[in-house]
């Protein structure tokens, strides 16, 4: 991570690769002091420390690091009043919500689960789009700017102001860590298949234009993947698809938890246990499954300009590094999880810089090469 620049994480795939675990495990080992994102209700972030659990829905996940002084949610946000006051408990940074941020609305998920559109698609549902349009339609009841006395003591800023506190922090040669909801493959215009995808774009690109700043402040670009990745599971009912979440790259396959935990070695009661991790943090669908996608993953790098990639769930490839922490040479890795870090490796040019074993933020390998 580089000081005096913003550094970008994002999900490489459709979500769900454990970016909040990436996200607090990079801003302690960097010691990152202001952390932002543009978080919306449609998705969720878990983070594992000492044993308890935080899904976040508003704030960064690095919110939680002590390093941490202050925390900026940007107009792109959208989120819910009572979420936000629960989160904002979690974290000793400043907060510094955007006044045009969204604030969201009991009628905006009434519209979307009344939507049959969005039911085709298996839409979460939960109130994002109908909450952007809203802005997007120019209703100044819906920004936070209208609801400043609800967020006291943390702060409504303008557009200026978040910048300056930004520019400031990093003109003092401290980093930032700024984490991307969602994944590249959901992107609205650059992922992998419409209609079935978020309401944004979610890249490198978009992230900047988010803070409002300008390419040049861009450290590092931290690609999170995970081995096999997922899409939300379809909306079902009575054995019926009433809602398809979408395709897989052609170079992939659809396979099942059964299969990924057999291949890895899994003790039969954690392959039991995947059918319960596995259920989205917002919807408790069953996450679908895929093997890898080398053509997904190399667009993901061309887009966003990935300079460092971090490789989650490896204790999905071999259950024996489950946990497991510390430096280790690439060459003493288990033949599944070695592999798959020089195929990522040569496919993108950049290192692999952390390997993701477990839940815990601290559940990381870090490979050391000679």
């Amino acid at each position: 991570m580089l000081d005096g620049k913003v550094n970008v994480l994002l999900d490489a795939q459709w979500g769900s690769s454990g970016k909040a675990k990436a996200a607090l495990w990079l801003a302690e080992r960097h010691g990152a002091t202001f952390a932002s994102c543009s978080n919306g209700p449609n998705s969720g972030h878990t983070a594992v420390r000492d044993g308890s659990k935080y899904v976040f829905k508003c704030l960064p996940a690095a919110s939680l690091a002590n390093s941490v002084k202050t925390v900026l949610l940007t107009g792109a946000s959208i989120f819910d009043l009572d979420q936000f006051k629960t989160e904002a408990c979690w974290t000793q940074a400043g907060i510094v919500i955007h006044e045009r941020a969204v604030v969201l609305q009991e009628r905006h998920r009434e519209q979307e689960r009344t939507c049959a559109g969005l039911t085709v698609i298996a839409s979460t549902q939960q109130g994002t789009a109908a909450a952007a349009i809203e802005k997007l339609m120019r209703n100044p009841e819906v920004v936070a700017a209208a609801h400043r006395d609800a967020f006291w003591p943390d702060r409504v800023a303008s557009s200026f102001e978040c910048r300056a506190i930004l520019l400031d922090a990093l003109e003092k040669g401290q980093a930032a860590l700024h984490e991307v909801s969602q994944g590249y493959a959901l992107s609205l215009d650059h992922g992998s298949h419409y209609p079935q995808c978020t309401s944004r774009n979610c890249t490198t690109a978009r992230a900047l234009d988010d803070l409002g700043i300008s390419p040049r402040l861009l450290g590092d670009v931290y690609l999170n993947v995970r081995p096999y990745p997922i899409r939300v599971g379809h909306i079902m009912h009575d054995g019926q698809v009433l809602g398809h979440s979408g395709g897989f790259y052609p170079d992939c396959e659809e396979t099942d938890w059964e299969t990924v935990g057999r291949l890895a070695g899994m003790p039969d009661e954690e392959i039991r246990r995947l059918y319960q991790t596995e259920l989205t943090t917002v919807t408790k669908r069953l996450r679908r499954v895929s093997t890898f996608s080398c053509m997904g993953f190399v667009d993901a790098v061309r887009a966003n300009g990935a300079t460092k990639i971090i490789l989650n769930f490896a204790n999905y490839l071999d259950w024996s590094v489950h946990r497991a922490r510390g430096e280790v040479p690439v060459d003493d890795l288990p033949a599944r999880v070695r592999d798959f870090v020089r195929l990522l490796e040569n496919l993108s040019g950049c290192p692999v810089v952390a390997i993701g074993t477990g839940a815990d933020h601290n559940d990381v390998l870090i490979p050391r090469r000679l």
